[in-house]
């Protein structure tokens, strides 16, 4: 098993990703909103760009500073208990897809499936389990943006495949 998985195939920029960094990036979302339906209908990317902007903007005019407005102690014992996903296309964009109209290929240590470019493009990317690095069957989970594999996701993913 290993850390990391990859995009590949016909794609402008293949990519070796490691989840582990994510606990970090505000594009995180729990995984527990996404079932519930609680998810907020900006889009994420926008939503993540107005935030770094605000932050940027800041940090010009008053210079750079702790930010003691965010309770980090607070904000770091959540990411230690909560459960978290990454939504996929932030990193299928990345790669720049030669085509939307194939099918994907999901390697993993046991199968490979074959699905939509739009099922896995809405789908979610599971990093953290109740604050943990998923290291069984991880690095990541892959759950359906629907909810129908909550109880079992894709996991073991080695190699993303357009």
């Amino acid at each position: 098993m290993s850390d990391v998985f990859l995009i590949t195939g016909e794609v402008e920029h293949p990519l070796t990703i490691d989840p582990s960094v994510w606990i970090f990036d505000e594009r995180k979302i729990e995984l527990e909103l996404i079932f519930k339906g609680e998810l907020e209908t900006e889009n994420e990317n926008e939503k993540y760009t107005k935030s770094v902007s605000k932050h940027w903007d800041r940090e010009i005019i008053e210079g750079a500073r702790v930010d003691t407005s965010i309770p980090f102690a607070q904000t770091k014992k959540q990411w230690l208990e909560k459960t978290y996903v990454m939504p996929f296309s932030y990193f299928i964009d990345n790669s720049k897809p030669k085509s939307r109209e194939q099918n994907v290929t999901i390697e993993t240590e046991k199968s490979t499936i074959t699905l939509s470019f739009e099922t896995v493009y809405q789908s979610y990317l599971a990093f953290s389990n109740n604050g943990k690095r998923i290291v069984e069957e991880g690095p990541v989970h892959l759950y359906f943006k629907d909810g129908s594999n909550k109880d079992t996701p894709i996991t073991s993913i080695q190699k993303i495949i357009f």
